[in-house]
């Protein structure tokens, strides 16, 4: 009878191991097939990513190779125009020498007639005009060496050329600090930044428009300020100037006379800036804007409504 019953015992534990060997084989199989996928997918995207490193690695030395070939081709004019200067600069010696030659070779004593005496005058003449366009020329020459010479410091020149430092961020902190100082000349200023943002386009490209903008607004000229700050927002969305470029535009718009607009501006910005960085500026618009806005009549008050008296009882 024991041997009835722990048969089927055993039976059905032989059956459940099997089921889960079978399982353990499944779950292993579909292990290997998840990570046979995996792999492949890694593959893939390994692939993937090195392909795209590779094509932006292509456009940087791309970009690299035409600023290279843009500062050959500037180094080789600005030599063909030295080389064109000493040029000149030998034929005028060369005049010089040819004209003292021939008035070694006049006889003293026939020097003494008229003609003879105003051919002297007129080559003195021509010696002197020599003499001082070899000095223009020299000067010249040793303000374009000058020019080819790299700065350390933001200056400008006697002839009027803006030299900036070769790095940017050096030229642009110099720019700011001389644009924001007591001696600052809003002209030269906005002539430097229009400089920084041709030497380097794709660095600071919305700071630049906003200094170029201020010079505008430090000069009083404040429909170009408007000019210049108010398209900041739409071509450079996220630019860190957008603020005090709506500051800028509000201040001059008071200052031609537009108060209303100025206004709207005014509390346009107080919906995007709640929190503004120059609240002091702020405070400043506001009072200077209520200043000259209409006082607003103030509301008319209803009169109180009388209370009726209420009939007395008659006495029974």
């Amino acid at each position: 009878m024991k041997k009835f019953i722990l048969f089927p015992l055993f039976l059905a534990v032989f059956c459940f191991l099997n089921s889960c060997i079978a399982m353990k084989n499944d779950i292993d199989m579909a292990k290997s097939e998840l990570r046979a996928e995996t792999t492949a997918k890694m593959k893939i995207l390994e692939e993937n990513v090195a392909k795209s490193v590779q094509d932006e690695i292509a456009k940087l030395y791309a970009r690299l190779d035409e600023i290279e070939k843009s500062q050959q081709a500037e180094k080789q004019m600005q030599k063909n125009k030295i080389d064109l200067s000493f040029n000149n600069l030998e034929e005028l010696r060369e005049t010089i020498k040819e004209l003292n030659n021939r008035i070694d070779s006049v006889d003293l004593t026939a020097q003494k007639s008229t003609i003879i005496a105003d051919q002297l005058a007129s080559v003195e003449k021509k010696i002197a005009e020599n003499e001082t366009e070899l000095a223009k020329l020299k000067e010249e020459i040793n303000a374009q060496i000058e020019g080819l010479k790299p700065v350390d410091k933001f200056t400008v020149t006697k002839e009027g050329i803006i030299r900036l430092p070769e790095n940017s961020e050096k030229s642009y902190n110099q720019l700011v600090e001389y644009t924001k100082s007591g001696n600052c000349d809003p002209a030269i200023a906005r002539k430097a930044w229009e400089t920084f943002a041709d030497k380097w386009p794709e660095t600071r490209k919305c700071d630049a428009a906003f200094w170029i903008g201020e010079t505008y607004y430090m000069e009083k000229s404040y429909n170009k300020a408007i000019e210049t700050l108010q398209p900041i927002e739409k071509t450079y969305p996220g630019c860190p100037k957008i603020e005090r470029s709506y500051l800028h535009i509000a201040f001059s718009l008071f200052h031609i006379g537009k108060v209303e607009v100025a206004n709207a501006i005014f509390e346009s910005m107080k919906q995007k800036f709640p929190q503004p960085a120059f609240p002091d500026e702020v405070k400043e618009l506001e009072k200077l804007i209520n200043s000259k806005m209409p006082k607003k009549a103030a509301p008319a008050k209803t009169p109180a409504k009388q209370k009726t008296k209420t009939p007395a009882k008659a006495k029974k």
